[in-house]
């Protein structure tokens, strides 16, 4: 069985991405289940979130039992496949309302919101290569760059330094690791992972070259 996570990145179906991006999201078809969760981009600060199976029967692999839970039938019941607080009746109406102000049109003005943070994760890409930075292609609005250098170790430090400056300046970013199968870069390998930064522009107000300059100056 094939299990899709679109939780965050399902949106951006509507939105103008490069064919490499775009490819993956089309054979989404052929998955038995997907994970959607409009919590971020769809604009809800609600858990209203799902699981969507292609043959609901399939909804009794998915388990998330606990020890205080319990059915009384042998039916299939919803609470068994769906998520912990995305049932409630106001966030699901909520999730309406938003759609019927933005609805999911690929001119529309929710597209639109998309298409910028896109064009804010080209423009960070764009800052931080003009300042020698390294940074990984964006395939939606997150931004994942290193500073450079020649060792693993030496190179994750460099980082981390980084990202406590930045937090002192009150800018958020975030720290991911690498392994050393998907890392482009040539360098000496003394550790088994690099520690890289994540930014994520997932704000049209993130499409903003002053911001990108916050982000890149050391």
């Amino acid at each position: 069985r094939i299990h899709v996570d679109a939780a965050y990145g399902g949106y951006f179906t509507l939105a103008d991405l490069p064919f490499n991006t775009l490819r993956h999201f089309n054979a989404m078809s052929s998955a038995n289940s997907i994970v959607i969760d409009p919590h971020k981009h769809g604009l809800q600060p609600y858990g209203c979130g799902a699981v969507l199976f292609k043959n609901p029967e399939e909804g009794r692999f998915y388990k998330h039992d606990s020890p205080y839970t319990y059915f009384t039938s042998d039916q299939l019941h919803l609470g068994e496949i769906t998520l912990e607080c995305s049932r409630a009746g106001a966030a699901a109406a909520a999730l309406w309302a938003t759609q019927q102000k933005f609805p999911y049109e690929r001119s529309g003005a929710f597209a639109k919101r998309l298409n910028a943070s896109l064009e804010a994760a080209k423009g960070l890409k764009r800052s931080l290569i003009a300042k020698d930075w390294w940074v990984l292609e964006p395939e939606l609005d997150i931004c994942v760059f290193s500073l450079p250098g020649v060792k693993a170790s030496e190179i994750s430090a460099l980082n981390r330094a980084f990202f406590e400056q930045k937090a002192k300046e009150n800018l958020h970013l975030a720290l991911f690791s690498l392994p050393q199968r998907n890392c482009p870069w040539q360098i000496k390998w003394d550790i088994p992972s690099l520690t890289v930064v994540r930014s994520v522009l997932m704000k049209p107000e993130h499409n903003d070259p002053k911001l990108w300059d916050r982000i890149t100056s050391v």
